[in-house]
């Protein structure tokens, strides 16, 4: 069933305001209290222009009185404070498309929203905009849901995320992260690095992360990280799927979604990598519409397992320098320079790899599992160049890592389609 929201206002208003002991019949309605002591409500509404008769003026105020697992409802209007989340519940905006809800704290802040409770947590029909570390933070094991929200980072100069969960503990619980139809800008512009270090969406540690049809732009770390435990632990499983993802000007040049460890976090022998995890990135959009040289890759994945599929890719370009972790090419599988690294288990199938300097898969020489590369489109219908034959999108392999079986090949566009073989 759809809702309006105006007629969802209007029931609402009806709801706030309450009844008498005769209900709907005497037609007389009682003004909710906020008066100390008084019994938590399961709906609050947040009105900025509030006169004290039932209405908070603040959102933290709807969300310190609100009962948990309730709802705070947000009038249209610019809120000026920063909000920290203490208990489960659903916080919406019930603005309209001309008057939206803004949560807008002035100044620097660590965070605008931090998320302090393992109550599910749903953020909707929102715009944040700040400036300094997060836009959005949940610490822990935490039970979070984005939806429909837009943030926007304003005047990036320091490190931070767009939107981050960690749960680094190493205590076997797990956190939850789905961030769905959403626009996300770090509001780093390409340049020179070192550029602010902004990541757009980053689960880290042992989240089970769901990133859905957003719009993600301006990162200056990855677009995309999804960040194994401190201590190479754990299990981060990611679906990653039918997201826009253009304008990453990684600092580490790495990629623009990349699967791996925090940078200069290496293994020894003593302190091996043991992450595991599922991370599938599947139906995404991954463009460089500003040509920038920073991207060495699309995708950089260097630990654990899952499925490349149905991606349309155009990143590299031929300024593109490689890193300590990567060279340059469209898919990176494995990781540079570091024998401590056990290969990844991936399959790479469906994609437009079109228009990438360098190699459209590239394969590191600690990979010693043969990847399955087979019914991709390589920009041309002669299949990829470098490893095999054709003139398309190269295979490159790295000496003593595993050759990846790429044929058959799609011989025109195939990530659009719904296709499941080259046939």
């Amino acid at each position: 069933m759809i809702v309006h929201r105006n007629t969802l206002w209007v029931g609402l208003a009806a709801l706030v305001a309450g009844c008498t002991g005769d209900g709907a019949e005497s037609g007389t309605f009682l003004q909710p209290s906020f008066a100390a002591g008084e019994t938590e409500r399961h709906t609050i509404v947040v009105n900025p222009n509030a006169n004290g008769n039932g209405v908070a003026a603040t959102i933290q105020e709807g969300i310190d009185r609100v009962a948990a697992g309730g709802t705070v409802l947000v009038q249209a209007g610019v809120y000026d404070e920063s909000l920290v989340i203490d208990k489960g519940l659903t916080l919406e905006g019930i603005g309209d498309g001309s008057n939206p809800v803004v949560i807008a704290p002035a100044g620097t802040v660590a965070n605008a929203v931090d998320v302090a409770t393992t109550a599910p947590v749903t953020i909707r029909d929102v715009t944040i905009q700040y400036t300094g570390g997060n836009g959005i933070r949940g610490l822990g094991p935490v039970d979070l849901t984005v939806e429909h929200a837009t943030v926007l980072d304003l005047n990036p100069t320091t490190a931070g995320n767009v939107v981050l969960v960690m749960q680094d503990a190493a205590d076997g619980t797990r956190a939850r992260l789905v961030v769905r139809n959403s626009f996300l800008d770090g509001g780093v512009n390409d340049g020179t690095p070192p550029l602010p270090q902004v990541f757009g969406l980053r689960a880290q540690g042992d989240v089970d992360a769901r990133f859905e049809n957003n719009v993600i732009r301006r990162a200056g770390g990855a677009c995309i990280f999804a960040f194994t435990r401190f201590d190479l632990g754990g299990a981060v499983n990611a679906e990653i799927l039918n997201n826009d993802v253009d304008l990453c000007h990684p600092t580490g040049r790495v990629a623009a979604i990349l699967i791996g460890p925090a940078a200069g976090n290496l293994p020894t022998p003593d302190r091996p990598v043991t992450a595991t995890g599922v991370v599938n990135i599947i139906g995404n959009r991954i463009h460089n519409s500003s040509a920038s040289c920073l991207p060495a890759s699309a995708i950089a994945f260097e630990v654990g397992s899952g499925r490349i599929e149905h991606n349309d890719i155009s990143v590299v370009q031929a300024c593109a320098v490689p890193t300590s972790r990567n060279l340059q090419g469209a898919i990176w599988a494995g990781r540079r320079q570091h024998p401590l690294f056990p290969a990844v288990n991936i399959s790479v199938r469906f994609n437009d790899v079109v228009g990438n300097a360098f190699a459209g898969l590239r394969v590191g020489q600690n990979q010693s599992v043969v990847i399955d590369a087979s019914c991709n489109y390589w920009g041309s219908s002669d299949g990829p160049s470098g490893a095999g034959p054709g003139s398309g999108d190269a295979v490159i392999v790295e000496a003593g890592a595993a050759t990846p079986v790429f044929a058959p090949f799609a011989a025109a566009p195939i990530a659009g389609t719904g296709a499941t073989s080259c046939d």
